[in-house]
């Protein structure tokens, strides 16, 4: 057997390809499950008040560049020292609309998206999560999970680390349907840095047959990449670091967070200290043990490469973009950047649902994972619960249609440029008026 043989073999064992294709009925679940999303993401109090409030970067550069500067010239503008093409063409659509219908279209788009990424985690998982109750655990985690309904809720400027998930699970989908995979990936790749820690995925990708996928995402990192490289980056803080500062931010913002949710771990961690670490680290070392030692080739590669990830994204992005705020005893905790919550958080449950995939042959096994699932499953149920009695999500402050109204009476007063006010407090942006329409 000559090496590349070798190679592909391994690579087939490590990522393997589903038995059979999806039933045609599975299609019609695909569609109620997609409508079952964007409901839950625009309807409940939190994404209800998005629909009429447009979100930082979605107004204040993004919406203002797409009406001010030609497409060519936005796409391959960076911000922040990188591309974001994904909200960069959800703003060119927005404004050929009337500008009334901004915030709205952003919050559409936004839902729509990560709904399709719940459906691209249920359908690529299905080669490496037997269990379709567990599968639709993941996907629905995606939509339901407390850290990522509040600050990255409905919008297009935060959306790219919930594709950074879909695109993980897009890369091990080894019979997905080429064109529209192969474009989610790209589309990836321009839109978010982090992109790059998936690149030895669809290097191993690369080995077996339907190559489109990977070979999409790798051209789409080098064009992110030259543009990373001619670019500069402004740092949010020159606060320096502290190793164990990281340490304990990256364990509360990832376990702890995982199963509380960002806000009510607000309340736990001053109470209780560091103990809410080491009952959340239990809580998910055991199903990902038992995985591990019991699982097979795939199954251990997923649980671990999945824990991988989890630590080097929020790592990577509490040490690129450090401040005192995120520092653990301050007020909310880890409510500063909550955003980075959300990667790291899915890979966390993804290597836990593999591992409770996975029955142990022993008794003591069984009951040992039969135990963590209903643990599991009972931490995240009450966790949204809570989520859902929060008020601090609901966006407050002006309204985007009253936005558009005070501009447009500034305008009629004689003034040539409109100041649009938007979420959060504080940002605005201006235009012309002949933008106003």
């Amino acid at each position: 057997m000559t090496t590349a043989e070798r190679l592909t073999l391994h690579a087939g064992t490590t990522i393997p390809v589903p038995d059979e294709p999806a039933h045609e009925r599975a299609w019609f679940g695909m569609v109620a499950a997609f409508a079952g999303s964007m409901a839950f993401l625009l309807l409940i109090p939190a994404g209800w008040a998005r629909l009429d409030r447009l979100w930082a970067e979605d107004g204040a550069v993004f919406t203002v560049q797409a009406r001010l500067h030609p497409l060519p010239h936005n796409l391959f503008e960076p911000y922040g020292g990188y591309l974001h093409t994904a909200p960069r063409l959800v703003a060119e659509v927005a404004a050929l609309l009337p500008i009334e219908w901004t915030a709205a279209v952003f919050a559409l788009t936004a839902a729509a998206l990560r709904a399709l990424v719940a459906l691209i985690a249920f359908a690529g998982s299905r080669a490496c999560i037997e269990s379709t109750p567990l599968r639709f655990a993941l996907a629905a985690l995606v939509i339901v999970l407390p850290v990522g309904n509040s600050e990255p809720l409905n919008n297009m400027a935060n959306l790219h680390w919930f594709l950074l998930f879909g695109t993980f699970w897009a890369l091990v989908w080894r019979n997905a349907p080429s064109v529209p995979v192969a474009s989610f990936v790209f589309l990836t790749a321009l839109s978010s840095p982090l992109a790059f820690v998936l690149l030895p995925i669809a290097l191993v990708r690369m080995f077996l047959p339907r190559r489109e996928v990977p070979i999409a995402f790798i051209v789409g990192l080098v064009v992110q990449a030259v543009v990373m490289a001619l670019s500069t980056r402004t740092a949010y803080s020159q606060d320096q670091a502290d190793p164990v500062q990281v340490l304990l931010a990256s364990l509360l913002r990832v376990p702890v967070a995982a199963f509380t949710g960002s806000e009510k771990l607000g309340d736990f961690y001053p109470a209780m200290g560091n103990s809410v670490i080491v009952a959340a680290l239990v809580v998910a070392l055991v199903p990902m043990a038992a995985g591990v030692r019991f699982g097979n080739r795939a199954t251990r590669t997923l649980i671990v490469t999945s824990a991988v990830l989890s630590v080097v994204v929020i790592v990577v992005c509490l040490v690129l973009n450090w401040a005192l705020v995120m520092q653990v005893q301050q007020p909310g905790v880890v409510l500063a950047g909550q955003r980075y919550s959300v990667a790291p958080c899915l890979f966390l449950f993804t290597a836990i649902l593999a591992g409770l995939d996975r029955t142990p042959a022993p008794a003591w096994g069984r009951a040992v994972v039969a135990g963590s699932r209903y643990v599991v499953g009972l931490l995240v149920v009450v966790s949204v619960f809570w989520f859902l009695q929060e008020t601090t999500p609901v966006l407050r402050g002006v309204p985007w249609d009253e936005s558009v109204a005070n501009a447009r009476l500034a305008c009629a007063e004689g003034s040539g440029n409109a100041r649009l006010e938007q979420a959060p407090e504080d940002w605005a942006f201006t235009v012309p008026c002949d933008e106003l329409g």
